[in-house]
């Protein structure tokens, strides 16, 4: 949609709520279609004579809408306010400092990875493509390569793995949900690493997970997954302790 075709979208709205109010309609606007990702939003003083409120006022939304990830402002030349694409970087992270505020324990992450995870690895047997699956397997080599060189921070090759695996699940609500309960569970990994006996058991289960996606056998997976993150829950109690 062009900008000229989004001029009339808008609305006067009461000033008692009026950044609230301009969030909401070009939320509204955003989730029926009527702007699309890539779309350019009318300037800053085109939205405040549409909005009949002051600059200050819509700037303030864009940015509630912009850490939303609803949009993206840019810059300079050529820049403005454009609709975002989908991300679930956003929800993930509200939802991984709700997790940290609360305090959550190891046990209740893993509690919750074990029901979300065996659901995720059983999916993937059945929908993983060939680019999921070279996905997984780059993770898995990565990791070998770094334990090969003495690197400790093999983590973040753990973490590929995890998310390239629930990518393959083709699920968006489980993938964003996973991703926000993965990050504080790493955070505590992180701080009891470097352990190279956890190093090569994550290769060894990722791999194991791996033949079992591609041998699209959906039980196999699972029952990997489960020995797998009780494994690592029994190693931070052990170390934590």
């Amino acid at each position: 949609m062009s900008e000229n075709n989004v001029v009339q979208l808008f609305r006067t709205v009461r000033v008692s709520r009026a950044s609230e109010d301009i969030v909401q309609q070009i939320r509204s606007n955003i989730f029926a279609g009527k702007l699309a990702p890539g779309d350019r939003l009318p300037s800053e003083k085109e939205l405040a004579e549409q909005f009949g409120l002051s600059r200050v006022t819509v700037r303030d939304a864009l940015r509630v809408l912009e850490s939303q990830g609803l949009i993206t402002i840019k810059v300079g030349a050529g820049g403005g306010a454009f609709v975002a694409n989908p991300s679930a970087r956003p929800v993930s992270a509200m939802l991984t400092d709700m997790l940290r505020l609360q305090g959550l324990s190891t046990k209740e992450l893993v509690e919750a990875r074990l029901i979300i995870e065996t659901s995720i690895v059983t999916l993937a047997a059945e929908r993983a493509t060939a680019e999921d699956l070279d996905a997984m397997q780059q993770a898995i080599a990565a990791a070998r390569a770094g334990r090969a060189t003495g690197d400790p921070n093999f983590t973040r090759h753990s973490v590929d793995f995890h998310a390239a695996l629930a990518r393959a699940a083709k699920n968006q609500v489980l993938l964003f949900t996973v991703n926000s309960l993965r990050t504080p569970f790493y955070d505590t990994l992180e701080k009891l690493l470097p352990d190279d006996g956890m190093a090569q058991r994550a290769i060894e289960d990722h791999q194991k997970l791996l033949d079992a996606v591609v041998a699209h056998d959906a039980a196999q997976a699972a029952q990997v997954m489960r020995e797998h993150l009780m494994y690592f829950e029994k190693r931070v109690e052990k170390i934590a302790t």
